[in-house]
């Protein structure tokens, strides 16, 4: 597929996802979607790549879907199934993903953010949901928000809608990102995290993150059996194998990713 609404690169086992819509403040209409979709899906079955970061073009992250485009859709009836996987977890990748806001993050623009695993953000970064602004429920977003930064601070995002705005000190304060750099920091500071997460064993930065995401809604037990669910697998790869050899041979493990 020929991407024009993403920006897609690999390199040294990163890859890099940026939106490229600046005029539309990167919104993401079906073209986008459909893009997104085969990105996630490339970077899942690619082996070689170990960590993604997300970022954008201009000065907003991602203003949520493109309510142009809505307006011409039936949503109620309308079979979205093609364009459901384009959010990392929702196309079932567990890989580590660095979500690198470099502006304002509305509404759908923070789907990205809550399926990510290490959000940062520019200092010129602000966060809203605007829903309840535009006639719709705060719903995903919000209840995503909810587990993360509380009830009380999501349902006041939720229904304060586009009449408050999350500054980037601010998010960091409630959670929503775990770091805040100046602009001109924002990528290189994503690249230096995806570079040292990326040294450590792949299909183990997989279970990690497997485990922290299916875990959410489970009580403490049910989430020691995914974790032992997913520990099995591990057990039985060449990776596992290699971690403890290297260490007794006091060297740099040789990661295959199998």
């Amino acid at each position: 597929m020929a991407y024009t609404r993403v920006i897609y690169e690999k390199k040294d086992h990163v890859a890099h996802i940026t939106f490229n819509r600046p005029d539309a403040l990167n919104s993401y209409d079906t073209p986008m979607m459909l893009e997104l979709v085969d990105v996630w899906k490339d970077f899942g079955e690619d082996r070689d790549m170990r960590v993604a970061i997300v970022t954008a073009k201009g000065r907003a992250f991602c203003a949520g879907r493109d309510l142009k485009e809505l307006k011409e859709l039936d949503v109620v009836d309308k079979d979205i199934s093609d364009v459901a996987a384009y959010t990392p977890k929702k196309a079932g990748v567990f890989k580590p993903v660095i979500c690198a806001v470099n502006g304002i993050c509305a509404g759908g623009g923070l789907r990205f953010l809550l399926e990510s695993d290490v959000p940062i953000c520019a200092e010129e970064a602000v966060f809203i949901d605007p829903h309840v602004s535009v006639g719709v429920p705060a719903e995903r977003e919000m209840l995503g928000l909810s587990r993360r930064i509380g009830y009380y601070h999501a349902l006041r995002m939720g229904l304060m809608g586009s009449y408050e705005r999350i500054p980037a000190r601010r998010a960091l304060e409630l959670g929503i990102v775990t770091e805040v750099v100046p602009q001109e920091q924002l990528l290189p500071r994503a690249q230096e995290l995806a570079t040292t997460i990326g040294k450590n064993a792949p299909l183990a930065l997989q279970g990690a993150v497997e485990i922290m995401w299916r875990s959410q809604n489970l009580g403490l037990d049910d989430s020691v059996r995914v974790a032992d669910q997913v520990l099995r697998w591990i057990y039985q790869t060449e990776d596992f194998h290699e971690g403890p050899r290297a260490f007794s041979e006091k060297r740099l493990p040789q990661w295959k990713g199998r």
